[in-house]
């Protein structure tokens, strides 16, 4: 069938499927079953199906599964699930499991279904990995079904407290050593390490904080050798089937120290591709959201494919819903993104119960969610092609997210990911589109203002270009890591503050009443401050109790914001207008929302998103409504003319807009 111009809309079909499928539960099965799945796939307006195949797979089931597509033109991304090896192979192997830092070893019974399920170093792991991708390759690569590749899901190094110590990844570790250092000797300098030998390193179980630590060497073997095994997939699959493009799936940005996977070597793949689970409530646009900007981020110019988004209630705070699938899908495609793959076919066709692990078995096809899928998938069919050739409108506010960072956060536990996602959610509430700056950050850039979420993680020549920057006019606004004491006064005395006291309350959630500039009730910060006893700039909003700054204007024009306390996570657990109010009183009036929604309370306005998607076949603006009200609305996207929208009650709808300067 090869490439599919527009978009994609697919859903899972695993099967036939590797490793789960003698779970009584994983049905249908036989080719009868199959056909009258993918005629109503068909009918519900998919346009392909992602398989994954199993070292246990039968690849003449599978032929006969590609050939019923073919014959009802349904594509097919060929996946892999060999992340997930069989019991059988683990009591066949024993020595494949795998096993984290305090010596568990992973499955720990046969009813242990997490993954990855095999130590990827292992070598008949490797070896039947490697073969089931060149036979697949090799033999379904010319079918006309299949148009693109995946070869791992949601990859990870293994479960438990930071995997993998099984002796085949040590021993890669040690022959890693061995080809880096001239001698034992010139390692154990580097280090303090008193080893006699490389066969005798054993890697370090504490965490460290230094970047240049040996934690921080073994944790980065990690992360390489984890990228090398997903890249070497990629080139298996290449090798044998010359042309094809292939990537796979990422889950997580923000704990490579832990899982091993690295965003960074997104520019490596053929497309750009995550999984999406974040139900459908008040977070979801920024939780949402940001992931797929970071996505975009670092693959510029790359598809975005969400392969792996939640079809049924996955999550135990919602049931999912028609409405909920209107209002995330089209939140995917507001983004411009390439790709929407549910996971999976049974809980969009099966009735709410009976629930088993979360999904159902197949009882009824006319469900509400499959019928309100099939709606939502043939209105968007309408605008395909704009969304397709498409982009979202550019962004004049960035986060400053590198991997340097991340590391530096992970070594600290420090919760980097509320802090982000915090900042892009209150960014997106005044209206503004935001984007990412994970390499290299450049004084001379077209970004008006950027947010650094851990400035703990960014050296000396860094902060340079941040001056450089802000004297030639950008804001920057500058969280404090809130790590510990001494860490806060390192940062704090670079910002011309001297902190006296890091404060960290023990509870969920506990904070502070702020005042703006007049004295007046300004809003809430939450989880951490931080009190001074001295600081260069301005306080424009200071505590209630203390009247202690909690928010300061500093540097030239005062053009660098620096809170006291977490601002990205009390936003990300408030949502509170008074921060939103806050920090766009910072802001200067030239920087106008990219759009402006008017008609919903400033208590609900992060319950509404409105984006646009600019092409040359025309502009559409998106609208999100995850709240209880059906909100009459005024939208008007900067540049084009307004519209009157009335909002269905948590849904979306969409609609053609017309620049200003058009009659």
């Amino acid at each position: 069938m090869g490439q599919k111009e527009g978009i994609l809309i697919g859903t899972h079909y695993e099967y036939p499927f590797g490793g789960m499928a003698t779970r009584p539960e994983w049905l249908p099965q036989g080719e009868g079953d199959w056909r009258r799945d993918l005629e109503m796939i068909k009918d519900t307006g998919f346009d392909s199906i992602r398989i994954r195949i199993g070292l246990d797979s039968s690849l003449d089931e599978v032929g006969r599964l590609l050939d019923i597509c073919l014959e009802l033109e349904i594509g097919v991304l060929f996946g892999f699930a060999t992340f997930y090896v069989h019991n059988s192979f683990i009591e066949a192997y024993p020595d494949a499991r795998v096993i984290d830092r305090n010596g568990v070893a992973y499955p720990q019974h046969e009813h242990d279904f997490r993954w990855q399920r095999a130590c990827i170093n292992h070598p008949e792991y490797r070896r039947q990995r490697d073969q089931l991708l060149a036979d697949c390759a090799t033999r379904f690569a010319s079918h006309r079904a299949v148009f693109d590749w995946d070869v791992h899901n949601e990859p990870s190094i293994g479960t438990g407290d930071h995997a993998c110590y099984n002796p085949h990844t040590v021993a890669r570790y040690r022959e890693d050593l061995a080809a880096r250092f001239s001698s034992v000797s010139q390692m154990n300098d580097r280090w303090g390490t008193a080893f006699g030998d490389f066969d005798e390193v054993e890697p370090p179980k504490e965490v460290e904080k230094g970047s240049g630590s040996f934690w921080r060497d073994w944790r980065e073997f990690i992360a390489r050798n984890l990228n090398e095994f997903l890249l070497s997939g990629i080139r298996i699959i290449k090798e044998n089937a010359p042309g094809v493009r292939a990537s796979f799936n990422y889950t997580d940005p923000y704990h490579i120290q832990r899982n091993g996977q690295d965003w960074w070597i997104l520019p490596q793949l053929d497309y750009a591709s995550s999984s999406h689970y974040w139900g459908s409530g008040p977070r979801t646009g920024a939780e949402a959201g940001s992931r797929i900007a970071l996505l975009k981020a670092l693959a510029p110019g790359a598809q975005a494919w969400l392969t792996e988004c939640q079809g049924g209630p996955f999550r135990d705070d919602i049931l999912w819903r028609g409405m909920n699938i209107e209002a995330e899908v089209n939140q995917v495609f507001s983004y411009a993104s390439h790709a929407h793959y549910f996971y999976r076919w049974d809980p969009l066709m099966s009735g709410p119960e009976p629930w088993i692990n979360h999904m159902v078995d197949a009882d009824e096809y006319d469900t509400e969610r499959r019928l309100a899928t099939k709606r939502v998938i043939a209105d968007l069919r309408r605008y395909e092609d704009l969304i397709a050739t498409g982009e979202t409108v550019p962004a004049r506010i960035g986060i400053y997210l590198t991997r340097e960072m991340v590391w530096a956060a992970n070594a600290r536990e420090a919760p980097l990911s509320d802090t982000v996602v915090g900042l892009y959610a209150l960014f997106m509430d005044l209206g503004f589109e935001v984007t990412f700056i994970p390499h290299e950050f450049k004084a001379d850039c077209n970004l008006e203002l950027v947010a650094v979420p851990f400035t703990l993680g960014i050296s000396e020549s860094e902060r340079q270009v941040f001056q450089s920057y802000v004297e030639r006019g950008g804001r920057v606004i500058a969280e404090l890591p809130m790590t510990d004491l001494d860490e806060c006064r390192k940062v704090c005395e670079h910002l011309g503050m001297d902190c006296r006291e890091w404060i960290h309350p023990i509870y969920f959630i506990a904070g502070w009443s702020m005042n703006d500039e007049e004295g007046k009730f300004g809003g809430f910060a939450f989880h951490d401050q931080v009190l001074l006893d001295g600081y260069a700039g301005d306080p424009i909003a200071t505590y209630r109790d203390s009247g202690e700054p909690a928010l300061i204007s500093s540097g030239p024009e005062g053009r660098i914001l620096i809170p006291t306390f977490a601002l990205g996570r009390s936003y990300f657990s408030s949502l509170h207008r008074g921060l939103r109010r806050l920090i766009r009183g910072w802001m200067p009036d030239s920087l106008s929302p990219d759009v402006t929604v008017q008609g919903v309370p400033e208590e609900y306005r992060s319950l509404v998103e409105a984006r646009l998607v600019e092409s040359d076949r025309g502009s559409l603006l998106f609208l999100i409504n995850r709240s209880g009200y059906d909100w009459e609305v005024e939208v008007q996207p900067s540049g084009y003319q307004a519209e009157r929208v009335r909002l269905p009650t948590h849904g979306a709808t969409h609609r053609l807009v017309r620049r200003i300067a058009e009659q």
